[in-house]
C-alpha cells in the first residue's frame, strides 16, 4: 500500500517566531552631547540663542595719571543660533493579514485583537533601533524632513580656511603609515594647527578640547599608529586602541579625548573641538524613546507613533573652536 501526497505541498516548518532583527547602528549622540557638549532641552520655540562673550583688553602706558578712563579695552556679547524642527515617525498595522501567513501562530485567540501577539517585542524594537538611528544621523548630516542642516552640514559651509586642514579620505596611512591622510597623522596635525593658537593651545593643554571621528577611523588610527611604531606600545591609550576597545581615550601626549560617532562613518570628517561647543537643543528628551501606540476608531487597526523637537548647532562655529579635516565649503 502506498501513501499519496499528490495533492499536498512539501512541509516546511515555520514554528519559529522569533525575528533576527537587522544590525542597526546604535543612537550614541545624547551620551556624546551630554558629556561633551551641551544638552538643553525645554526648549518649545523654534529657534533659540546662546550668548557669547569676548573680551580684548589693551594696555596702556601707566607712568602718568589716567585721565581718560576709556582705555579701548571692550567685552563684546554676540550670540548662536540653533534651530528646532519638529519630527515624526508613525504607522499603523492591520493584525489580519498576519492571520494569512507563519504569523498565525503567534496571534492571541478570536477575532478582535489589541495587540501583535508575540511579533509585537521585535517589531517595537525594530521600530525603536531605526528610529534611533534615524535621528542620529540627521543630527549629524541632516534631513530633509526634520533637522535640515546637522553639524557636518553647519561646518562644511562654512569658511574655515587654514583651519580645514584637509579634505582627502582618511586612511590607515598608507604602506608605511606616513601618507598625511593617515588618521593618527590627521590627528597630530589637528593639534598642531590647535597649539600655534595660543587661545586654542590652552584648551588642548588643559584637555578642554576633543577629537571626534567615526568608529571606521578610530580603528584607522590604532592602524596608522601601529605601522609607525610597531605593535609594542608603552602608551597606555594605544594599549586600549590595541586591545580593541572602542572606547574614548587620551590621545598620545596630551589630555584630549578622541571619541567616536557612529553617524560621521562615510563623512570623511574628523572634528577636534572645544569642549562644550557642540549643542542640542530640544523640547523633551524622552520623547525620542516615547512610543506611543494603541488601536484605531474602529478597533482594526494598530498604530504606533512618534512626535518630538530638536535642533542643533555650535556655541562658536568659527577657526578659535574648531580645527577640522573633511570636506571644504
Amino acid at each position: 500500500m502506498a501513501i499519496v501526497y499528490s495533492g499536498l505541498s512539501q512541509w516546511t516548518d515555520e514554528s519559529r517566531l522569533d525575528f533576527y532583527l537587522d544590525a542597526i547602528a546604535s543612537n550614541d549622540v545624547i551620551p556624546f552631547v551630554r558629556q561633551y557638549g551641551q544638552l538643553i532641552t525645554g526648549v518649545k520655540a523654534d529657534s533659540i540663542k546662546l550668548p557669547k562673550l569676548s573680551t580684548t583688553i589693551t594696555l596702556q602706558d601707566g607712568t602718568s595719571c589716567i585721565t581718560n578712563i576709556d582705555g579701548n579695552s571692550d567685552s563684546t556679547i554676540s550670540q548662536s543660533t540653533v534651530n528646532l524642527s519638529k519630527g515624526a515617525a508613525y504607522d499603523q498595522i492591520c493584525v489580519h493579514g498576519l492571520e494569512d501567513y507563519y504569523t498565525a501562530q503567534g496571534l492571541t485567540a478570536g477575532q478582535n485583537y489589541t495587540g501583535l501577539g508575540a511579533f509585537e517585542a521585535g517589531i517595537l524594537q525594530s521600530v525603536g533601533g531605526e528610529l534611533g538611528k534615524s535621528i542620529g544621523l540627521a543630527m549629524w548630516q541632516g534631513n530633509a524632513n526634520f533637522i535640515a542642516k546637522g553639524w557636518t552640514d553647519l561646518i562644511y559651509e562654512t569658511s574655515f580656511g587654514s583651519s580645514n586642514l584637509g579634505t582627502s579620505t582618511p586612511t590607515s596611512g598608507g604602506s608605511a603609515g606616513t601618507d598625511a591622510a593617515g588618521v593618527y597623522n590627521i590627528c597630530v596635525s589637528l593639534l598642531n594647527a590647535a597649539m600655534a593658537d595660543v587661545d586654542f593651545a590652552s584648551e588642548v593643554i588643559n584637555g578642554s578640547a576633543v577629537i571626534v571621528m567615526s568608529p571606521q577611523d578610530f580603528l584607522f588610527l590604532q592602524q596608522n599608529y601601529t605601522k609607525l611604531y610597531g605593535g609594542n606600545t608603552l602608551v597606555p591609550a594605544l594599549d586600549t586602541l590595541n586591545g580593541g576597545s572602542f572606547a574614548s581615550i587620551a590621545f598620545p601626549g596630551t589630555r584630549v579625548q578622541v571619541v567616536t560617532q557612529n553617524f560621521l562613518t562615510g563623512t570623511g570628517t574628523i572634528i577636534l573641538s572645544r569642549r562644550g561647543n557642540f549643542v542640542a537643543a530640544m523640547d523633551l528628551e524622552s520623547d525620542f524613546t516615547n512610543l506611543t501606540m494603541g488601536l484605531d476608531q474602529y478597533q482594526e487597526n494598530i498604530w504606533w507613533k512618534f512626535r518630538f523637537k530638536a535642533g542643533v548647532g555650535f556655541r562658536d562655529l568659527s577657526s578659535n573652536a574648531i580645527k577640522y579635516w573633511g570636506p571644504a565649503s
